[in-house]
């Protein structure tokens, strides 16, 4: 057995014990190739999905892993009438998106897609997420013009990618990801912070917003998890200024979002301009849990309430499961049943 079929057989044993005699439903995630279980900071199967799965158990619905597209059909031929879920281990940046043609290409049709591909050619291209997102009412920050004053520039394609800030847009590479700069900077005691937010949502469903943190003398605007400093008295003072006073606005961006992109596990920054307070979506992509933020922050906070619910990845994958059920049911992919 090649090691890709050895992992996608192991990890469909993990999650055997959770599956009911009498399905009423079947989700199928896929993991498309013999790499398909190497998401790249999407997800850990292994960790993220046996609680996931034994929650959709204890509501009779089946799961099954599968790695080509003919096993996946012959997944969707056996659901019959069953309501049949794909969830598609995509990613967005370093996955071909047009070497597997999901649900285009399949005989039988999935009755709902988390995770589409074809969405994920939008937000994989940062100016074309700019573009399409900016086109249904969701603000991010204005494309560079003449006008702009200050010019954040990144590239249009990848994560953690060199970022340049331009004073002039004479001097700005136009074949790069050009917006007006957004300054996010905090103060805190006798230091300044570059900030962003993360909220993390099932769908529409919002479940987690957490603020990261870069010092200004680092000269970089753009903030990530390993930037963020491992000082609770600082990030819960960010928290409180930065994210308590917006939940509803990020619950409605949460749900704004889902409109334009349709059912996913997402990952949305958002950018809070120091002078305004106005929010600006600034990147979105796919992705199941942080376990690179949970690895920053865990040590501080797994014992006592911290940020908006920040918890351990099986705790988190349970109640994304639960969350995941509920908006199948409203969205009527499936059947509401008594627990």
């Amino acid at each position: 057995m090649a090691s890709g079929e050895y992992r996608l057989w192991r990890e469909n044993d993990r999650i055997s014990e959770f599956q009911p005699t009498a399905p009423r439903a079947r989700v199928i995630i896929a993991a498309m190739g013999p790499n398909g279980l190497e998401t790249r900071g999407k997800v850990k199967p292994e960790l993220f999905f046996p609680s996931f799965c034994r929650v959709l158990g204890e509501r009779h619905i089946a799961s099954v892993y599968v790695n080509n597209m003919s096993d996946l059909d012959r997944e969707l031929m056996l659901c019959d009438e069953m309501p049949h879920i794909l969830i598609d281990l995509v990613n967005e940046v370093y996955d071909d998106l047009d070497a597997y043609n999901i649900p285009d290409a399949l005989t039988n049709k999935p009755t709902a897609v988390f995770n589409s591909r074809n969405v994920a050619k939008i937000i994989g291209d940062k100016k074309k997420a700019n573009s399409h997102l900016s086109s249904t009412g969701i603000q991010m920050p204005p494309l560079a013009s003449r006008e702009s004053k200050r010019i954040f520039s990144n590239a249009r394609v990848g994560s953690r990618e060199k970022v340049i800030v331009y004073n002039s847009t004479k001097d700005m590479d136009g074949s790069r990801y050009n917006t007006e700069f957004v300054d996010t900077r905090i103060q805190y005691h006798d230091r300044k912070y570059y900030t962003v937010m993360r909220i993390m949502c099932v769908a529409s469903r919002l479940m987690q917003i957490f603020v990261r943190a870069r010092h200004e003398t680092e000269c970089n605007p753009s903030v990530h998890n390993a930037d963020t400093p491992q000082d609770r008295e600082l990030l819960d003072y960010l928290y409180d200024v930065l994210a308590s006073p917006r939940v509803s606005e990020c619950s409605m961006l949460a749900e704004k979002m889902e409109s334009a992109l349709g059912p996913g596990f997402y990952a949305h920054d958002v950018l809070v301009d120091n002078e305004s307070g106005k929010l600006f979506l600034c990147e979105t992509g796919y992705k199941f849990f942080d376990t690179s933020y949970w690895k920053r922050v865990g040590g501080f906070a797994c014992d006592q309430e911290f940020q908006y619910n920040i918890v351990d990845q099986e705790t988190y994958a349970k109640q994304s499961a639960a969350v995941f059920i509920d908006y199948c049911i409203q969205r009527n992919f499936l059947e509401d049943a008594p627990l």
